[in-house]
């Protein structure tokens, strides 16, 4: 049986640390793989991505570009999709706690957003579970 563990919180700190270079998988028209720093699935009815970037740390344009289209296809599939995109100025090899970090921008429904107020992670996972609800989705 599998020891007890709290939902969320990283199980292997050692793992965690270690990056995958996908340095050997440059494809066609120079793509390589990105990554997604979290995903919440609300069985395959509504997804949330979520990507955090050190302080004013640019989101690069590939990135941007996977994000949009991975949202947009989600969409066109007749589900419910956020992408929310926060930044921190936590210390190189400390961990980040995700939920209380501000939102600085969001894509919803094939447009970018800026919050019109302070939206830590938390709160704006929670307003998109209530507009979910209002359209009739199960979460």
């Amino acid at each position: 049986m599998e020891p007890f563990f709290e939902r969320g919180k990283i199980r292997n700190e050692n793992h965690a640390k270690q990056l995958n270079d996908f340095s050997g998988l440059l494809r066609r028209r120079g793509i390589t793989p990105t990554d997604i720093d979290g995903l919440i699935d609300y069985s395959g009815r509504a997804f949330i991505l979520l990507e955090g970037k050190h302080a004013d740390t640019e989101l690069p344009m590939g990135q941007k570009m996977a994000l949009e289209n991975l949202a947009n296809a989600i969409q066109d599939g007749k589900r419910e999709v956020i992408v929310l995109i926060f930044r921190h100025n936590v210390e190189r090899y400390q961990q980040i706690k995700v939920s209380i970090q501000p939102v600085t921008e969001y894509y919803y429904e094939r447009q970018w957003h800026t919050p019109k107020e302070p939206l830590t992670v938390f709160d704006a996972i929670v307003r998109f579970e209530g507009f979910c609800e209002k359209k009739k989705v199960t979460l």
